[in-house]
């Protein structure tokens, strides 16, 4: 795929046509960026996004501070893929954020904070569509899709971002104005909101 911004939005298209564009957009893991200005207007059309999606399981989120300091990456490799085993764990919990996300979606937000360890991370394990939990010789498919929100395009914004090239291309391919999925897909905000509530995250904190 060119690296250009695929965006889906097209002034031309009718709404119905646009609704069905983003109801088959929610029905696959491809990933997606949602821009806006307004951060709760990005958490809105992603959970739309999500509550679409048949059997559209768990909603997991990832800020980037979290992991800003993460200087070896070890600590995202930990937080992202967990542990198996007997191999030592900074806390009680073993499953990573992408097995605690199932077939769902992990909302990530400001992921220029992400260390550049945290990025290199991120993008290799996204790049391979799989991951190793620590202490497991098996390796495991990516079955969630990611949402990642920004105030501006990705792909666009990324060197003022201080964004890893590959990382953005990954998750900027798909570039989507928050603000039309909303207005296309006709749903009042306290809807959305439910369907968000209804997906309360499991790992909300990096230990």
């Amino acid at each position: 795929m060119r690296n250009i911004i695929h965006t889906i939005t097209n002034p031309r298209a009718d709404e119905a046509r646009q609704g069905s564009l983003y109801r088959r957009l929610a029905a696959s893991r491809l990933p997606v960026n949602l821009y806006s200005a307004q951060a709760q207007m990005q958490r809105t059309a992603a959970a739309l996004l999500h509550g679409l999606r048949p059997g559209s399981g768990s909603w997991e989120e990832l800020d980037g501070r979290q992991l800003a300091d993460d200087v070896r990456g070890d600590r995202t490799a930990l937080f992202l893929a967990g542990a198996t085993g007997g191999v030592a764990h900074t806390s009680s919990r073993s499953r990573g954020l992408l097995a605690a996300a199932g077939t769902g979606t992990i909302f990530l937000t400001h992921i220029e904070k992400l260390s550049p360890a945290a990025q290199r991370v991120l993008s290799s394990i996204l790049a391979a569509e799989r991951y190793t939990p620590v202490g497991d010789p098996y390796p495991r498919a990516i079955c969630c899709r990611i949402i990642v929100a920004t105030r501006e395009p990705l792909m666009r914004w990324m060197n003022d971002l201080n964004v890893e090239w590959r990382l953005a291309d990954i998750l900027g391919r798909v570039a989507i104005c928050a603000e039309e999925v909303v207005s296309s897909l006709q749903v009042e905000e306290f809807k959305a909101e439910q369907i968000y509530v209804s997906h309360p995250s499991t790992l909300a904190a990096a230990s």
